[in-house]
């Protein structure tokens, strides 16, 4: 397995994608309104793609025409690819919508920000996060056991760490359509932050975080693919790139036989203990219609446990959408 480049010395990042709690004074910080312009247009995209009878993720952005949006998606792109690598768009009118065509706005948004990407062997573009009653400890090998069909709390990773179904996205959005009865809340952190923190105070921790571990894909294994592949935490060409999600990792190499041995597991439980301070992250508050995007370039995001509501069509449920940055 080859080792990464580290970033030469001495070149702490700086910027806008370095930040911490204290660079977020209100959620405003990172918030936009859709305009009124652009939701009555989108109640006309909605209406011409539905007579289609084209599925979500299907159309192409020309099918899907929102003139007033252009600004706000250059702003929301900006944003991602050079500020803090989230934003939350609010002001959708979800309760004008039927479910069904909630997932025909979304996806046409979608295809003003990027490439829309398949995200599981089904080859589904809008993805559920919700409680299915997965077990992943006890079910995992078999194909769509994901920590993302729980209500279990969920420490801080990147969305297909290993390229699952062929794809890592750039972008994430998560459109909430139901939020939980308690808990769930969504933070986020920096890996540019993480990364300065590691050189200065743990420089033998970022080295190894530059060299590749074994991650496991059995959760969404194409045919003929490795189960495992050789991914490092950092990269670095021209710019930081952060892939991460440690239950794979712990999988992958007990997989390959490889078992983490005690410099690694110290390497990964420092990454965690620097990801948990407080002050490093920022917690997103996510109410029903919002949609909430984010880098899954530089910044990894979290979850806490969630309860849901007894009755089935309270429960929790987000729509989940990848993009690719290009073709936009």
């Amino acid at each position: 397995m080859s080792t990464s480049p580290i970033p030469p010395d001495p070149n702490f990042f700086d910027g806008p994608q370095v930040w911490t709690t204290r660079d977020f004074h209100s959620t405003s910080d990172w918030s936009l309104t859709l305009s009124e312009e652009s939701r009555n247009e989108l109640k006309s995209a909605v209406d011409h793609v539905k007579k289609r009878g084209v599925e979500p993720g299907l159309f192409s952005r020309a099918d899907f025409p929102l003139p007033s949006f252009a600004l706000t998606a250059a702003e929301i792109r900006r944003r991602l690819r050079d500020g803090s690598g989230f934003v939350v768009l609010r002001g959708l009118p979800l309760d004008d919508y039927s479910e069904d065509e909630a997932r025909l706005l979304y996806a046409g948004l979608g295809t003003h920000l990027g490439t829309i990407l398949p995200q599981n062997l089904r080859r589904e573009m809008l993805y559920s996060v919700r409680d299915e009653g997965i077990r992943v400890e006890a079910d995992y090998g078999q194909t769509g056991v994901r920590f993302s069909k729980t209500n279990a709390a969920f420490d801080f990773h990147t969305d297909s760490p290993s390229r699952v179904a062929g794809h890592t996205p750039d972008v994430i959005g998560l459109f909430v359509l139901r939020s939980a009865k308690t808990g769930g809340a969504s933070a986020l952190v920096s890996g540019y932050t993480l990364h300065n923190i590691l050189r200065e105070e743990r420089p033998e921790v970022l080295r190894r975080l530059y060299q590749p571990f074994w991650v496991d894909r059995r959760a969404e294994l194409p045919p003929g693919e490795d189960p495992v592949l050789p991914v490092p935490v950092f990269t670095f060409d021209s710019s930081l790139t952060v892939r991460y999600l440690r239950f794979y990792i712990t999988k992958g190499q007990e997989w390959k036989g490889e078992p983490l041995k005690s410099a690694d597991i110290e390497a990964l439980d420092v990454f965690e203990e620097v990801m948990r301070r407080p002050g490093i992250a920022v917690t997103v508050p996510m109410e029903r219609g919002d949609l909430q995007l984010i880098s899954n370039t530089f910044l990894l995001h979290s979850r806490t446990n969630y309860e849901d509501y007894a009755e089935p069509e309270r429960k929790r449920h987000y729509l989940r959408l990848w993009l690719a940055d290009r073709a936009v």
